[in-house]
């Protein structure tokens, strides 16, 4: 067995582990996000007594989104955080595999974990509401593109700051994505300084990228791609420096 063959055998191993340890998870984050997805839509249906297409669309929409940050910027911080506090990626960090394995296999795991989340809105988008779908290569890119972002993120925040901070740190970002980000209501809504501030965090830009190339309900250029990628690649650096550090 050559090197290459020895590394992928080990980046498989990663992730048959990392599928052990969040076997238990895995069920909870899929009913989760399942109830989510029709609390969002519903919920705030009624709420906001959401009697238009538009503002209907701005909820199926965004409940793909608040899905994506709910998993990536919420629960995996947390159980990143409680893994790192529980030693597990110390021990990681002894074995004879890459770091960046390690942090790649929890990456594929949690992305794979966002798709409920995903599917369920789609559904409801589709069969509840009658939104127009559009699969195409643009909105399976824009998705995993997404999905990296903010699980980057995520890990950023778990792996730098200590548990008590992550925590209060993540439900910052769920009040913020569900609450004062036009995420599920439109950007006309806010004051432009707001809006401004918004465009530079990686939120608002997803729920953008997914109406536009999920939905085809808006237009979009390439800045969205472009603060999706910077935050991107800043947090996966960030995570890996923080990984392969030594006490």
């Amino acid at each position: 067995m050559n090197n290459k063959q020895k590394n992928i055998s080990k980046f498989f191993g990663l992730i048959k582990w990392s599928l052990i340890r969040h076997k238990f998870y895995t069920p909870i984050f899929v009913l989760v996000q399942i109830i989510l997805s029709f609390a969002i839509i519903y919920g705030f249906l009624f709420i906001t007594n959401a009697n238009n297409k538009v503002t209907q669309s701005y909820l199926c929409t965004g409940a793909i989104a608040i899905n994506v940050i709910a998993v990536t910027c919420v629960l995996a911080p947390q159980i990143v955080s409680e893994a790192k506090q529980n030693g597990i990626y110390d021990y990681q960090k002894t074995l004879p595999v890459s770091r960046v394995g390690i942090l790649l296999s929890d990456l594929l795991i949690w992305g794979f974990l966002c798709l409920p989340g995903i599917l369920s809105s789609l559904l409801i988008s589709k069969f509840g509401f009658g939104l127009d779908i559009f699969l195409s290569l643009i909105a399976l890119v824009s998705i995993i593109l997404i999905i990296f972002a903010l699980l980057s993120l995520g890990f950023a925040i778990a792996y730098v700051f200590p548990s008590n901070i992550v925590s209060l740190m993540t439900q910052l970002i769920m009040l913020g994505g569900l609450m004062f980000s036009p995420i599920i209501f439109p950007v006309e809504r806010l004051p432009r300084w707001i809006t401004n501030f918004y465009q530079y965090l990686p939120f608002v830009p997803s729920s953008q990228l997914i109406r536009a190339n999920l939905f085809h309900l808006e237009q979009v250029g390439v800045q969205q791609f472009v603060v999706l990628g910077i935050w991107a690649i800043l947090s996966f650096i960030l995570s890996l420096l923080t990984l392969t550090r030594r006490k």
